[in-house]
């Protein structure tokens, strides 16, 4: 299923407002509430959900980012002395 940019860059977000609202939803209840914990522990686990994609994201355009370097690096390295002197006319 392919999901437009705006919406895939706000995953994680949207993982922690919905971790916020469960917590605060657990917290406004109290505990003699009868899903209080519940509520606290859905809350704990979107918010950890929401941190650990906007982690992986992060990790691999850092990767990416990376290998770009490493490749541009590659292309202007100078050549070995065997293939500059031919280019020079040198022998």
């Amino acid at each position: 299923m392919l999901v437009s940019d705006r919406v895939y860059n706000r995953i994680p977000r949207i993982w922690l407002f919905m971790g916020t609202l469960f917590l605060l939803l657990g917290f406004a209840t109290g505990p003699d509430f009868r899903f209080f914990y519940a509520y606290l522990l859905l809350g704990a686990l979107c918010i950890a959900r929401g941190l650990q994609i906007s982690q992986n994201r992060r990790k691999l355009s850092h990767r990416s980012r990376i290998t770009d370097l490493t490749e541009t690096q590659k292309m202007a390295r100078p050549r070995s002395r065997e293939t500059a002197g031919r280019d020079n006319g040198i022998s």
